[in-house]
């Protein structure tokens, strides 16, 4: 059962649109995470008293007449509820959806609910129809409530995708006259950059033997530190089937198929994960040249010779193998790479079974039904949240705002207890789900008006604004205590590290239009100075708050990179425009010097490290002391 901080973290952190993976048990559509999971538990219940007091196949089954039900919010915080209509007390003031299932349809026989379904079903189709018609009204002069900011219907098209927030958007604004427009395609930077040769260090000729006869000892070691270091962050993985088929491969060789596959990727991340607080050397390609590099590549290597045969393949092992391959590349900086291997991954995901069939009370008998849902909601959603991450920094083309919008259904918790560690990586994954949902509402609504990087509807956008800063403060007061934000950033561990960027990110995001506005045009009022400042002040935080992971290698270091340094080119650019010189925050070239010393230990290694150091010295030179 999961505890209150959790509760209270899935009911802050949802957003207002139907839920796509409704359980048949409830004739109303589930609306939260929260309320998906305490409606599975309370069905858990239901099914079970179902099976003891079986109802006659050939007898009609009517709910019986009863008291009020708490909603599902209530139910699941366990509180009282007051029923009032159409919203309780409780979620009339967080506010949440109120949603109370008028019927218990625990009684009913297999062939009404199967009715009920299809009635369910078709109601949906008659509500859906009017979508159909092709009717934009226009917008009133008042934006949306701030309880009706929700992620974009899946139907809308807005054309091309002016809603990401990169380096290249900056260095593309009006304040630098520009100088940098031959270096705004991310794609080429990337593509012309040829990384130093490495010398041969790696002990490659000798670990090719390890391949056909893998030792046990050393691949368990290998797996506790992926374990510890890489699926901590990503609980995709059933713990005791990798370490069955480990075992596998150490004992009868490895083979051509998606598990063996699956040992290799995870023997090459296990190889090449770091503890957060470990001692760097003086520059990332030193470590990028080490023994464990040169391991990590034999094993990556051979299982690309597989991951080949996988396309065809549409199951659960298959998405895991080009995600962790995904995760690998980004590892080592090659985002391009790796944003492939997540699209693969992605696209089997979509066949995903889950997705087409709603939770149904037969689901909830067998383990093995459980925990091959389990496994698709997991691997779905962080493909799914992968894939968007990197191609968003990437401003790839062909992907319009309505691909912002996330599946609107929280993954299941596991079936087991949770213990300490598995608990902690649940939470940090749910929360991290709920961050990035919220980050998506903000792009969403602050950025869909955007019109050739002006903000027109700016004034419009403070009330909105507004409420979005007490989403993000509402997120991080529903944080369980072990991801309390509230703690001083150097105790931090890399999750929680994680988190304070993701939650900075939505910062930066809401104030983005205001800095645009004032640091490129000079629109001055008193209500935007603030906004402005705040926006400011919150890149030099980031900055600040960033520098223990500067030099840490991770899955998410190339994202780090590129906020970091778009922070910094932002204050920069505050700088130069003469407009904001009142604004600027206190310590902000001392961040801007961080953030080229973070450059200057990846620059011999990421593709675009060099270049955009090399435009922040620039820059810097300009600024008088």
């Amino acid at each position: 059962m999961m505890d209150d901080s959790l509760q209270q973290l899935l009911d802050a952190a949802e957003p207002e649109f139907p839920t796509q993976n409704a359980i048949i048990l409830s004739t109303t559509t589930v609306g939260s995470g929260s309320d998906s999971a305490a409606e599975l538990n309370h069905s858990k219940l239901e099914a079970a008293m179902t099976r003891r007091r079986p109802a006659p196949r050939g007898t009609a089954a009517y709910p019986r007449k009863r008291a009020n039900r708490a909603c599902q919010v209530c139910r699941a915080r366990r509180t009282k509820c007051d029923n009032k209509k159409p919203s309780c007390s409780f979620c009339e003031k967080v506010g949440a959806k109120c949603i109370t299932s008028p019927t218990d349809l625990s009684s009913f026989d297999p062939a009404s609910l199967a009715i009920l379904d299809r009635l369910e079903q078709l109601e949906k189709l008659i509500r859906d129809k009017p979508l159909e018609v092709n009717v934009h009204p226009a917008p009133s002069s008042v934006e949306q409530s701030a309880l009706s900011y929700g992620s974009p219907p899946p139907d809308l098209q807005f054309g091309p995708d002016l809603s990401t927030v990169t380096i290249e958007t900056v260095l593309a604004w009006d304040v630098f006259q520009g100088r940098f427009d031959a270096q705004l395609d991310i794609k080429s930077v990337l593509k012309n950059y040829e990384m130093p040769p490495s010398p041969m260090t790696s002990p490659v000729g000798e670990a090719i033997p390890l391949i056909n006869s893998l030792e046990l000892g050393s691949c368990n070691r290998l797996l506790d530190s992926f374990l510890s270091r890489v699926h901590i962050a990503n609980p995709i993985l059933d713990v005791e089937l990798i370490r069955s088929y480990v075992n596998t491969a150490c004992m009868h060789g490895v083979g051509w198929d998606a598990q063996s596959c699956l040992v290799l990727l995870v023997c090459a991340l296990g190889s090449i994960a770091e503890a957060f607080h470990d001692l760097h050397p003086h520059t990332s390609l030193m470590t990028r040249n080490s023994p464990s590099f040169g391991l990590a590549k034999v094993f990556f290597e051979a299982s690309q010779k597989r991951i080949g045969l996988l396309m065809r393949g549409s199951g659960v092992l298959e998405a895991q193998c080009f995600f962790y391959s995904g995760v690998y590349l980004m590892t080592i900086q090659q985002p391009m790479d790796a944003w492939r291997h997540f699209v693969q991954a992605a696209a089997i995901s979509q066949g995903f079974e889950f997705l087409r069939r709603p939770l149904t009370a037969d689901m909830l008998i067998g383990d093995g039904m459980q925990r091959e849902r389990a496994s698709q909601e997991s691997i779905y959603w962080t493909c799914f949240k992968s894939e968007l991450e990197v191609r968003m920094e990437l401003s790839l083309p062909g992907f319009g705002l309505q691909d912002l919008s996330y599946p609107s259904s929280f993954p299941s918790p596991p079936l087991d207890d949770l213990g300490d560690d598995s608990a902690r990586a649940w939470y940090y994954y749910l929360a991290e789900i709920a961050l990035r949902r919220l980050a998506n509402r903000i792009l969403y609504n602050l950025f869909r008006h955007q019109d050739k990087g002006r903000f027109p509807r700016i004034v419009d956008m403070v009330e909105m604004t507004s409420a979005f800063e007490s989403q993000a403060i509402d997120w991080m007061a529903s944080l369980p205590p072990i991801f309390s934000l509230q703690t001083p950033e150097e105790q931090d561990d890399v999750l929680k590290f994680v988190l304070r960027g993701h939650l900075l990110d939505c910062y930066e995001w809401m104030y983005f239009p205001f800095m645009a506005e004032t640091i490129n045009y000079g629109r001055r009022d008193p209500v935007l100075d603030e906004y402005t400042r705040k926006g400011l002040q919150m890149c030099a935080e980031r900055i600040r708050k960033n520098e223990p992971g500067f030099q840490h290698r991770h899955h998410g270091a190339w994202l780090m990179l590129r906020t970091c340094t778009r922070s910094a080119l932002i204050l920069l650019a505050a700088c130069h425009s003469q407009m904001v010189q009142d604004l600027m925050p206190q310590g902000w070239k001392e961040a801007v010097l961080s953030a080229m010393n973070m450059l200057r230990f990846w620059e011999d290694e990421v593709g675009d490290a060099q270049d955009r150091l090399q435009i922040l010295t620039v820059l810097m030179a300009e600024v008088s002391w």
